[in-house]
């Protein structure tokens, strides 16, 4: 098979044309079809047994594909417009439809994905829309390497440990005792606090 030069630009493909291809469970390509290896530039045997996402482009959001599986996992199917990746850096879009395949008895076998032609009005907001989303996680991302949490947290600990000392030294006045009492408190609100508010993070970032 060919490949085009790179040339990081937008592969078209008729209306005719429909992408197929199926995955494990752990969404390892099983089948693609001919129009699916053509678009995307690899040969049959590049793909199978390789993650799906060895065609995901870096446009999409993580959150997208979050809702993907969360749809798989329910047994419900999805659909929904994706910007993949060609082998060479190029890309395409597709209105993709993603189903679970079951057997007799119920019991999800493999997943199948059927892509057809999206229309360049959806592509324009999709675009707009995704890049919105990842310069949301992009914040987030950084807000977390940035924990401000972790340094207030770190200086209720050292201000209890403070004045846990002074008590001790000092002896036990009303004052000290009220002192650790109240940042016992306070690092334990925080703790509980910080916990939430890195699960929120973490929620957010997937």
């Amino acid at each position: 098979m060919k490949h085009r030069i790179n040339t990081d630009t937008e592969v078209k493909f008729s209306e005719s044309d429909i992408l197929l291809s199926t995955t494990d469970l752990q969404s390892h390509i099983t089948y693609a079809n001919d129009e699916f290896c053509k678009i995307a530039g690899f040969t049959l045997d590049e793909m199978v047994g390789k993650p799906h996402n060895l065609v995901r482009h870096s446009d999409m959001p993580k959150l997208a594909f979050a809702d993907l599986w969360q749809h798989l996992k329910n047994g419900q199917s999805w659909m929904g417009p994706v910007k993949n990746r060609c082998k060479n850096g190029d890309y395409y879009w597709v209105n993709a439809f993603v189903t679970p395949i079951k057997d007799k008895s119920g019991r999800t076998v493999e997943f199948q994905s059927v892509r057809t032609k999206q229309s360049d009005d959806v592509v324009q907001r999709a675009t707009a829309e995704y890049a919105k989303i990842n310069n949301n996680q992009k914040s987030h991302a950084t807000a977390a390497k940035f924990d401000s949490t972790l340094y207030i947290s770190a200086l209720l600990f050292i201000s209890f440990l403070g004045s846990l000392a002074a008590v001790f030294s000092s002896g036990f006045d009303i004052f000290n005792c009220l002192l650790v009492l109240f940042l016992a408190s306070a690092n334990g609100l925080m703790y509980f606090w910080r916990q939430k508010y890195l699960a929120l993070i973490s929620k957010a970032s997937v």
